[in-house]
């Protein structure tokens, strides 16, 4: 219903050249040879383009920042919406043939909309892989096969369902205990430019290194990966205990930032800062509050004895501490205590601190000394201006297993010597969009006063919070080694030299690219 078949193909297309007056000879052409080509490959009815009822939607479907669903932001000609490696394999091989660039859309936030945008004027067609979703969870030898097209809500509530005591520990919660997601892979599916599908022995250790955390949309396309799962017990407790600066949130952060790196590799502690509606003694009505958070792979009594012994200035007493399972915690963090599991299956759901309201801009950094107290006096002036109202930071201590992986076991490579890592959000409605640089200028202002507090040569960045703002490749597919390391080192410090000498061996020619892809050596 409403998908594009062969059959309607040519008087469809009719329509359409009519409809977006394109030349004959070029754009046209063009557009209909793809649409025939990928017809020949029998995947008409997973093919949707712009004139199809369905086509806004499928686009609109995961992106959850509104700056990039304007009227005027670039959009796809096609959206392909594969079923099976070999409708995967022949959108590549049609996007080639016909000189069209590609988008793969997977199941993760994209913060700058690098899958499913363009800043260059030229065609491009997204591979959508929402219907490759499959969980499958092998409980005796604790692994799992997770297509790309699968959500982590998907991945927890799967494992859950088998074993409420494994877990698999991606980027939160379990990483100071079992490292990042990257650390935890152990095979892939996966295509490459010219179409072949590789797994970890075919593909070399060099790729399937890269694969690992360089960047999606650089290399080829992940179909799936293959997993390690890991302990966490039957219960676990978690807290979140809010201060404001009436309650010395100052002083009480402060301390944090030099302990919380040190905790047990069992604890993710984290902090959530914001601004609440108050009456002040100064006469202010509004004032900043910082929320202390934590899971602890272990019971209540546990954790209260020892957030006594080294977290004393915290309060915490077994009143603020709950005691759940893992999947259980995943909600309580993500303040949906209240929530049944199957909201973790709902491709809508966002984590409250990140995107819970339709636009934002996020920056990230990493702190390797602890800000004074007078540097945070200086961040709070700048939250309670009228433009932050919708902003938040999150830190994330770090320390524990993280610090035992070298900086180059994948392309990852912030590990020992981090305190922590700031996540800045600003956000606002979708129908205040046309305020949205106002917005944006504001967070920019804040990362500037950030500057000396933070890591240096590089100022490090957190990839999978992609900002633009820290450089971005040349539209026509062509960026120099220079040009591509002022944001790639950011990200990668050393590691991206590999990288580059990576990806020109296996895609010389770009075909895999975006504004912030890894580029072969140009020079």
């Amino acid at each position: 219903m409403g998908f594009l078949h062969s059959s309607s193909l040519f008087p469809f297309l009719l329509v359409f050249i009519v409809s977006f007056s394109w030349p004959i000879t070029s754009s046209a052409d063009i557009y209909g040879d793809f649409l025939h080509c990928l017809s020949s490959s029998s995947i008409s009815n997973l093919v949707y383009t712009q004139m199809n009822s369905s086509y806004s939607s499928i686009l609109e479907s995961t992106i959850h920042n509104s700056r990039f669903i304007t009227p005027t932001s670039p959009k796809p000609w096609v959206i392909v919406t594969p079923l099976h490696v070999s409708h995967v394999q022949a959108t590549i091989r049609c996007s080639k043939i016909h000189g069209l660039q590609l988008r793969t859309r997977s199941g993760g936030h994209d913060f700058e909309g690098v899958s499913y945008i363009s800043e260059s004027e030229s065609p491009f067609v997204i591979i959508d892989l929402a219907n490759l979703r499959s969980v499958q969870v092998d409980v005796e030898n604790e692994v799992a096969w997770v297509q790309s097209g699968a959500i982590m809500g998907e991945l927890y509530c799967e494992i859950a369902q088998k074993n409420r005591t494994l877990a698999f520990p991606g980027y939160g919660l379990l990483f100071r205990k079992y490292g990042l997601a990257a650390d935890n892979v152990i095979d892939a599916e996966f295509i490459d430019a010219n179409g072949r599908i590789l797994n970890r022995k075919s593909m070399g250790e060099d790729l399937f290194w890269a694969i690992r955390g360089g960047g999606g949309g650089s290399f080829g396309i992940v179909l799936s990966w293959k997993i390690k799962l890991v302990h966490v017990g039957e219960t676990v407790t978690v807290f979140s205990i809010s201060k404001t600066l009436e309650q010395n949130a100052t002083q009480i952060l402060h301390r944090w930032q030099y302990i919380s790196y040190k905790f047990p590799d069992g604890m993710y502690p984290s902090i959530t800062i914001s601004t609440t509606n108050t009456t002040t003694q100064d006469g202010r009505n509004l004032t900043v509050v910082v929320t202390f958070s934590t899971m602890f792979l272990g019971r209540a009594n546990e954790l209260v004895l020892l957030m006594q012994n080294i977290f004393s200035e915290l309060g915490l007493t077994s009143k603020d501490c709950n005691e759940m399972s893992f999947v259980e915690s995943i909600l309580a963090l993500g303040l949906l205590p209240n929530q049944n599991l199957e909201i973790l299956l709902d491709r809508n759901y966002r984590v409250s601190f990140l995107v819970a309201t339709p636009s934002f801009k996020t920056k990230s950094d990493y702190v390797k000394k602890p800000i004074p107290e007078i540097g945070f006096q200086g961040i709070w002036s700048q939250l309670l201006e009228p433009e932050a109202r919708g902003a938040t930071f999150n830190f994330v201590a770090y320390g524990g297993k993280m610090d035992e992986f070298p900086e180059s076991a994948v392309p990852f490579p912030h590990r020992k010597g981090n305190l922590y890592k700031i996540s800045y959000n600003i956000r606002w409605r979708e129908d205040d969009n046309v305020n949205s640089e106002r917005y944006i200028a504001w967070m920019r202002r804040l990362y500037s006063y950030m500057k000396p507090f933070v890591s240096k040569s590089p100022r490090e960045a957190y990839v999978n919070y992609r900002d633009l703002d820290i450089g971005k490749n040349n539209e026509d597919g062509y960026t120099t080694y220079a040009q591509m390391s002022v944001w790639g080192r950011k990200y990668f410090k050393n590691n991206f030299d590999r990288l580059v000498k990576i990806k020109t061996k296996i895609d010389p020619e770009n075909f895999f690219r975006h504004q912030q892809s890894i580029s072969p050596y140009f020079g």
